[in-house]
């Protein structure tokens, strides 16, 4: 039998007694179900076109399909600690994975664009809890020695599904409708959650504690308002009354949200981390990075299926080669980083950002060949994985020992939030090329493409400006000082 511990304030407190194969059981649903969460974020791209299609939508409403999907988690992530402070783990599971499976059903049924939108939010709500959980879930059942092997473990997950999901995506949407992707989802979920209800325990230790309320409601109208008005930036200009009113009402709900949690004495998200230089650069270059990940993901599918007028299956094939890279580069990048530290290994990262967006700007065109495309966007998510580890790393490291839960919510927090932002922006500039037509004129489609591109090479390179800041010192903090 193997006792799990619970560390809280220097005391270890005993949970429960597992056997090792209940132990792995537990490990494999949780990663399952956190699995099937990203894997659901990344599953629609491929259908992008034929949404526009059915709903007479461009692409800037398609996009909001991933972005209210990550402004939910966003708006998530800092009020999950509540929950795994307040619910039995078991519990909390079954909460969030009947939440996404109710999402799954909305898509699955969804007459209108907006009610596909609802559905995406549960799908985020449940999202939003479950990936915090897992990671809490994986600390709390290896010992320290073992942390590195179960954060790899998660690295594996998170960074394997986005690999996977545009081809299955692709093949799904190509021989029947992009509804299918709803219907197989739905039944695994079900699944999860069986197997959440039957062989799930707690491990978390519950105890007394507050949420601040007013400050999920600043965040959510701070978040929600500001990605809205910069969304509809690009189509009504800044001098639209809605955009304007929803860019003030966001910026100073955003504002207010930040004074208070800085006031409170047990805020929801602890911004005093960003007191600490390293760790606020580092937050910023994440969010670059994030945005230029999950912006080239969006809209090379994209590019296949309406400018090269490809099917959905190359529109899934052609993101897949690029998905791999980024896992297997995430986990050499560990190496590296006990090496030489995370400076180095991000200049180098968002050097090959740099090529990869400004090939992609020169290169792309409407009979550009398959492999060409699909070896840039290798050369691109190599550097996006040479990044992402290193820099949470360098940055966790810079933080106090008992600062780092709450450094790791404000940066999952700000990458999810600022990745929002940074799709937003760029594929506003396919949308530019789109107005004015209901059929998509590839020729145009292309030309948006390409100056979407240059904007992320713009994003690139400043990345690559700031990484120059970062400090050569990878020791981990000790203490609060």
């Amino acid at each position: 039998m193997i006792r799990v511990f619970y560390a809280e304030g220097g005391r270890w407190m005993n949970s429960m007694n597992l056997s090792r194969f209940h132990r792995r059981l537990i490990v494999a649903i949780t990663l399952s179900a956190s699995f099937l969460s990203v894997l659901t974020q990344f599953l629609l791209i491929t259908a992008f076109p034929k949404i526009m299609e059915e709903f007479a939508i461009d692409s800037t409403d398609v996009q909001w399909l991933t972005t209210v999907y990550m402004l939910t988690i966003a708006v998530l992530i800092p009020i999950t600690a509540y929950f795994i402070d307040t619910f039995k783990t078991r519990h909390l599971m079954m909460g969030a994975m009947s939440l996404f499976a109710v999402g799954t059903l909305i898509g699955l049924v969804a007459p209108s664009f907006p009610i596909l939108l609802v559905g995406r939010v549960f799908q985020g709500m449940g999202s939003g809890i479950m990936i915090p959980l897992m990671q809490t879930i994986l600390f709390l059942m290896y010992p320290r020695e073992k942390r590195g092997f179960a954060m790899g473990l998660a690295g594996l997950v998170i960074n394997v599904a986005p690999a996977i999901g545009p081809p299955i995506s692709g093949v799904l949407v190509n021989y029947f409708n992009w509804r299918a992707l709803f219907l197989v989802t739905l039944p695994i979920a079900a699944c999860i959650l069986l197997l959440v209800f039957l062989f799930m325990r707690n491990i978390t230790e519950q105890r007394k504690t507050e949420i601040d309320f007013l400050s999920i409601l600043l965040s959510t109208i701070g978040f929600g308002g500001l990605l809205y008005a910069f969304n509809q930036v690009e189509e009504g200009g800044i001098t639209d009354p809605a955009t304007l009113a929803s860019l003030i009402a966001g910026g100073v709900a955003l504002a207010l949200f930040a004074i208070r949690q800085l006031r409170l004495p047990a805020p929801i998200l602890e911004l005093r981390v960003l007191k600490v230089p390293v760790f606020a650069l580092v937050a910023f270059i994440s969010i670059l990075a994030f945005s230029l990940l999950i912006s080239t993901e969006t809209m090379l599918p994209m590019y296949v299926q309406n400018a090269q007028q490809l099917s959905a299956f190359f529109g899934g094939l052609i993101v897949m080669p690029g998905a791999l890279t980024l896992a297997a580069m995430s986990l050499f990048a560990g190496n590296l980083f006990d090496k030489y530290g995370g400076k180095i290994i991000a200049i180098i990262g968002f050097m090959l950002l740099c090529l990869s967006t400004l090939g992609f700007h020169f290169i792309l065109g409407l009979d550009t060949p398959f492999a060409i495309t699909m070896v840039l966007f290798m050369l691109a998510m190599a550097g996006v994985g040479l990044i992402n580890m290193p820099i949470m790393t360098a940055g966790i490291n810079a933080l106090p020992d008992d600062l780092i839960p709450h450094g790791t919510a404000v940066v999952n927090t700000a990458r999810q939030f600022g990745g929002s932002l940074g799709l937003t922006f760029i594929i506003s500039f396919i949308s530019n090329v789109e107005s004015g037509s209901e059929a998509i004129n590839p020729a145009a489609y292309l030309l948006g493409v390409k100056t979407a591109f240059f904007v992320a090479f713009v994003f690139a390179v400043t990345g690559l400006l700031f990484s120059l800041f970062l400090k050569k010192d990878k020791q981990p903090a000790r203490g609060r000082k």
